[in-house]
């Protein structure tokens, strides 16, 4: 009896991944980060670190994307309201 093991999706991907999974711009990408439109993390290799590693959420991706079927587009149930604002020292 052979098994078939579904392969895994990916979660994360970098702002250029993200691009060609989706067919976006970078900067249409980083735009909906910024709104809150997208869901993203900064990972860094310490707290104290000045540069990290952007990753997007595929999930909120493919719902920002889906959210236009059949017609305009109402984004405003995924703009995240919950956002923290880094404030550089």
């Amino acid at each position: 009896m052979q098994t078939h093991i579904e392969p895994l999706k990916p979660r994360w991907a970098n702002l250029a991944n993200a691009a060609k999974y989706s067919g976006m711009g970078v900067r249409m990408l980083e735009n909906a980060v910024s709104s809150g439109i997208l869901r993203s993390a900064l990972v860094k290799s310490s707290p104290t670190a000045q540069r990290g590693l952007r990753l997007i959420d595929l999930r909120s991706l493919d719902e920002w994307i889906e959210s236009y079927l059949g017609g305009k587009a109402d984004v405003s149930h995924l703009i995240r309201t919950d956002r923290i604002q880094e404030v550089a020292p």
